[in-house]
């Protein structure tokens, strides 16, 4: 398990590139430090790290192996699993961008954007307000949005459902080649 405490003060954006994690899960509160919390588990999950980069007021998150660690290559490599989930809290009103072919994103709260592009995982907002752009290539996409909040969505292959108003403060834009895509008003 990796733990980590960041100020946030300068940081505007967190950015998660990575094809290695399979659950994401974000939290925005009323704290102003940023809480990443990894589990890891697998055949060299001791040798894993989460490196952290802030350039221009955006923090990038990355897994990666320690250093000097060599996968073997061996027959058996191709059947040796590892699961990595990441569990963020951040301050509200910050943005947040995804990329990934593996993960499934999962978020509570208030952001200021989210843009989130996935291949495999389903995308779940729970109680969300702000602007976000979401995209899955076979992923389902749920968004539980509060008020003000108004939604897009357009699926090549699946259902859609939008009980969002078509104006509002705030958008949601949801894409989907293969996944279904609800957009609903939190009760």
């Amino acid at each position: 398990m990796i733990q980590k405490k960041i100020a946030s003060e300068g940081i505007k954006t967190l950015s998660i590139v990575d094809d290695a994690i399979y659950k994401i899960t974000i939290q925005s509160s009323e704290e102003s430090t940023i809480k990443i919390l990894a589990h890891i588990s697998g055949e060299h999950s001791e040798s894993v790290i989460m490196e952290e980069k802030i350039v221009d007021g955006t923090l990038s998150l990355k897994t990666g192996f320690a250093p000097f660690f060599t996968l073997e290559n061996d027959k058996l490599a191709a059947h040796k699993v590892m699961a990595i989930e990441v569990n963020i809290t951040l301050p509200k009103k910050m943005a947040v961008i995804i990329k990934s072919k593996l993960a499934s994103v999962y978020t509570n709260g208030i952001f200021e954007n989210l843009d989130i592009s996935l291949e495999n995982g389903n995308c779940i907002l729970i109680d969300f307000l702000g602007n976000a752009h979401l995209k899955t290539l076979a992923g389902n996409i749920t968004v539980h949005a509060q008020k003000n909040v108004s939604g897009k969505a357009i699926s090549k292959h699946e259902t859609v459902v939008n009980k969002l108003s078509s104006q509002g403060k705030f958008i949601v834009e949801a894409e989907s080649i293969n996944g279904v895509i609800s957009l609903l008003q939190t009760e």
